[in-house]
């Protein structure tokens, strides 16, 4: 908020938004602008297709996988500068599509393989090959649904008979959709990630742009290895964030489990995917609130595990020492999921989560201790006050 009273007072509002800054502002300022007044465009392009500028739009550029074309050298800059917002742009940094979400309600507007539905992710990104062999890239979610995407559904047509791993990654959909079900006195709706209630905003979007972290799988995977963390912990990790752990839905997809074996272990009666597991879940997901609260910093509302680890890491500033401490409680918290998930399916034993919270102190605080024998404090201020025993506040 501070940082958007500043700019206030140096930029100046026009039309509800920031203004560009002309000559005075900088090179980042005016690109921050640029892409931030595309994506009203790009929002309108989704909420608003029932008026008059987008049905222009489609007759003059057309439609390809239900969005509309570029229109290539037909298309003005302004237009291709739209789509490469929309698309995420040579950089990579798709911040637009990924604080888009898609509420389903009937189904009938929403395209089963390229809308993000299903966990915020398309389909056809999740499952890129399925997406390439399927003859049914145009149908709706209401329309694969009534055609049955189960086991031996009609809603799967493909160019050509699936092979082995292909197969597989079809089981792996079809678990994910397994609890899916449709509410047909709904309709569907766009919501913006940032603010469910409210929506896309220009103000939003530039306090979205300017704290935003481009996390990428390198970036992820340059906080796994700490000198402070046990091997093994960084390790699962690493299997973690590549989605290699064999959680349920994973075992189903290689055949080792049945899929009616699938359920997550805390009988939430969701598919136990690593996402859901470590973030969604209703018991084990609570755990980051708790987390939080100890530490004294915000939780972290992320989409994906990668993202959510980066996030949580710079969540108490830009400091070396605090990006380290932060670093250790998130793969504690993760190890201490992990092993309860496996006590509970294994040794029938069950802790509360104030008792998993205890684990994560516990772990933190000896793996710390163990590789610092300079350390002054003790379990007891560490148990109220971590960051004020490292010196962090």
């Amino acid at each position: 908020m501070e940082v958007w009273r500043v700019s206030v007072a140096r930029y100046g509002v026009e039309d509800g938004g920031l203004r560009d800054g002309g000559r005075r502002g900088s090179s980042w300022w005016r690109e921050i602008t640029r892409i931030r007044e595309g994506g009203k465009w790009s929002w309108r392009m989704l909420v608003d297709r029932e008026g008059l500028w987008f049905r222009v739009s489609v007759a003059r550029y057309g439609v390809e996988d239900g969005g509309l074309r570029d229109g290539g050298r037909r298309g003005s800059s302004w237009w291709r500068e739209i789509t490469r917002i929309r698309e995420g742009g040579a950089s990579g940094n798709n911040w637009f599509g990924g604080n888009v979400m898609r509420k389903v309600g009937d189904g009938m507007d929403t395209l089963f393989w390229t809308d993000p539905w299903v966990d915020e992710i398309p389909l056809c990104e999740r499952f890129g090959r399925l997406f390439d062999l399927a003859e049914t890239k145009l149908r709706t979610v209401a329309e694969m649904f009534s055609l049955g995407w189960g086991e031996n559904g009609e809603a799967w047509v493909w160019r050509r008979q699936l092979r082995g791993w292909e197969d597989e990654s079809l089981r792996e959909c079809q678990t994910l959709l397994f609890n899916i079900s449709l509410q047909d006195q709904c309709f569907d709706r766009w919501q913006w990630r940032s603010d469910p209630i409210e929506g896309y905003t220009v103000r939003g979007a530039y306090q979205l742009l300017t704290s935003q972290v481009s996390v990428t799988m390198a970036e992820a995977e340059n906080l796994i290895w700490h000198s402070q963390v046990p091997l093994k912990v960084s390790i699962f990790t690493r299997h973690l964030l590549r989605d290699r752990l064999p959680t349920k839905a994973n075992l189903v997809t290689r055949g080792i489990l049945s899929h009616a074996a699938h359920f997550c272990v805390s009988d939430c009666g969701a598919a136990e995917t690593a996402h859901h597991l470590f973030l969604y879940c209703s018991t084990f997901g609570s755990l980051w609130t708790l987390v939080c609260s100890w530490i004294g910093i915000t939780s972290v509302d992320s989409t994906s595990i990668r993202d959510h680890f980066v996030q949580f890491t710079y969540l108490a500033g830009g400091s070396r020492a605090r990006r380290s401490f932060l670093q250790i409680i998130w793969m504690a918290c993760v190890w201490v999921v992990w092993t309860e998930k496996n006590h509970r399916l294994f040794r029938d034993s069950t802790c509360s989560l104030s008792q998993l919270l205890d684990k994560i102190k516990f772990f933190s605080f000896r793996w710390l201790k163990t590789t610092s024998d300079t350390l002054a404090f003790n379990y007891h201020n560490w148990w109220s006050s971590p960051m004020l025993c490292l010196g962090l506040v």
